[in-house]
């Protein structure tokens, strides 16, 4: 994963949020790939010290954000994959809340896999699911005003064609802390500004997190 080229190997260039050859056309462009956004069917955030909350969502979470523990999103979907489908890409998509001025540190965000059922309505810090790491690739969110940050779950995703009952979902969480933290949204908002009057155009209209897929028939081999 990248936010810019500078942060590739030589010769690559990163295009379209990954690190490839600049000269080739990424496989997601082509014709018979097929892109799917997919909302959850079960979202909760959880943070040391914080009750259950009985499934109500906030308007806006929290990630590395040091002095109110450590905060989780916990997502679920429905996607009934067959197991012949190939699974080119696959992220969570988060969009950036400016409610508040970010940190000017940089935060790193991973996904895992959750392997316990859970539902929103009882999940706390205390009583949290059961995860274990997939290797997924690591994304960097820089403080500039930009708005969508995108997780690999390519990994996690993958399983999904199994049925194995242990893919209870994906917790996204924070590999290192600052003061601010990094704020993202948890439901649609339109015309956000900051706490001090300002405004952003990044910052006119957010998103609920979402599943972002690329699809291909199984033929299709991964660049």
């Amino acid at each position: 994963m990248c936010a810019a080229s500078n942060e590739c190997a030589s010769p690559q260039a990163c295009v379209v949020g990954r690190c490839q050859d600049p000269n080739g056309v990424p496989l997601i462009q082509k014709k018979e790939v097929r892109r799917h956004l997919i909302a959850p069917v079960a979202m909760a955030y959880v943070q040391r010290g914080e009750p259950a909350t009985d499934g109500a969502a906030a308007p806006v979470f929290t990630l590395g954000r040091a002095g109110v523990g450590d905060g989780r999103l916990y997502l679920r979907f429905a996607v009934p994959l067959a197991k012949e489908t190939s699974i080119l890409e696959a992220y969570v998509l988060l969009d950036r809340s400016f409610a508040s001025q970010p940190d000017p540190t940089p935060i790193v965000l991973h996904a895992a896999r959750v392997i316990d059922p859970w539902e929103p309505r009882s999940i706390s810090w205390s009583f949290q699911p059961r995860f274990e790491e997939a290797r997924t690739p690591s994304t960097r969110v820089m403080p500039a005003p930009r708005h969508l940050v995108r997780i690999d779950v390519r990994a996690i995703v993958q399983r999904w064609a199994q049925r194995d009952p242990q893919d209870q979902g994906i917790v996204i969480m924070a590999d290192n802390s600052t003061d601010v933290g990094m704020a993202f949204a948890m439901a649609s908002t339109v015309g956000a500004s900051l706490e001090d009057g300002s405004s952003l155009a990044q910052a006119s209209s957010s998103s609920p997190p979402r599943l972002e897929l690329y699809v291909a028939p199984e033929a299709a081999d991964r660049k």
